[in-house]
């Protein structure tokens, strides 16, 4: 079977004849500004900011978003947007956040963390962190429900949310952490060694793009002082995380590593929901229109409103 031939159809306006994408240093501010996203903007929706001073007396900048209307305290998700660490903000995910806001009936707050490499990891680690200790502190003012807090992100995005949910584990400050939402995210950076996939990253994301996000995520990092708030893969333990919600396709570079996350989590006991989408590269769901973005997201949804029902 060719490659062309497991890409789902649908999926073929944004993958087949498109160049892969090419990061290098230079390029980065031009990729920076194609991926910033539009001001999000909705009918049904309440849009702000929040500017929150870090230690070094720089500002974290907060999205948030909540759907007007609905009484009572809401669940909040907590969002990490997608970029590989380097690109990217709260405003690239903008139609997705809309969607969760509206269907899952949560309050969103998605962070402009820190990019690499000018800051490499723990930053945006850390501006998660601290914009979690922000909700709960703020939980009254911004009327929501601090003990139904899910933690959520696509691919880098993904990632870092992982890293939070396991170092609150391990700092006992995951009270409220009902769920994790995972949609193809990038869990070790060890793969990156291992010989290419004969089919998944052959279309779209690959090799050569993951080992440059890594290398700029990680910085002066050596492959043996690597933290598994980094890459969570490298963790030890996975037990005592909530309940996952993890999805990609197929055909994204990072499914063996998914697989075997995903693996571990059911051996040590962590309520696991997974799912793999025939034909799909990684960032698919950018195709809004395509049957198979539009049932990740129902996918999603639904896993949502169980942990939050709970």
């Amino acid at each position: 079977m060719t490659i062309p031939s497991l890409l789902d159809p649908q999926l073929a306006p944004l993958f087949v004849g498109a160049p892969g994408p090419s990061f290098s240093t230079e390029i980065l501010p031009t990729l920076r500004k194609a991926m910033a996203g539009s001001p999000i903007e909705g009918a049904g929706l309440e849009v702000v900011e929040r500017h929150v001073h870090r230690a070094d007396n720089t500002a974290l900048r907060l999205v948030i978003i909540r759907p007007e209307g609905v009484s009572g305290l809401l669940p909040v998700v907590l969002h990490c947007h997608p970029g590989g660490w380097i690109l990217g903000t709260p405003e690239t995910s903008g139609s997705t956040l809309i969607e969760i806001a509206k269907n899952s009936k949560c309050v969103i707050v998605s962070v402009d963390y820190r990019l690499a490499p000018e800051s490499p990891f723990p930053a945006a680690h850390d501006d998660a962190l601290i914009a979690l200790r922000w909700i709960r502190s703020n939980a009254g003012d911004l009327q929501i429900d601090a003990d139904r807090v899910i933690l959520a992100g696509e691919s880098a995005g993904a990632s870092i949310v992982a890293g939070l949910a396991l170092r609150c584990r391990d700092e006992s400050e995951n009270q409220g952490i009902v769920a994790l939402s995972l949609v193809y995210p990038a869990i070790d950076d060890r793969t990156t060694k291992l010989p290419p996939h004969p089919y998944a990253g052959t279309i779209g994301l690959g090799l050569d793009q993951m080992r440059f996000a890594w290398a700029s995520y990680l910085g002066e990092s050596q492959a043996d002082d690597i933290s598994p708030y980094a890459a969570p893969g490298r963790a030890e333990r996975l037990s005592d995380l909530p309940p996952v919600f993890l999805a990609l396709g197929a055909m994204d570079p990072f499914i063996d590593e998914n697989l075997d996350f995903a693996k571990r989590l059911i051996r040590e006991g962590v309520a696991t929901t997974l799912h793999i989408f025939a034909g799909a590269p990684h960032g698919f769901d950018r195709l809004e229109r395509a049957q198979v973005t539009m049932q990740l997201r129902r996918l999603r949804n639904d896993h949502l409103k169980r942990c939050i029902e709970q």
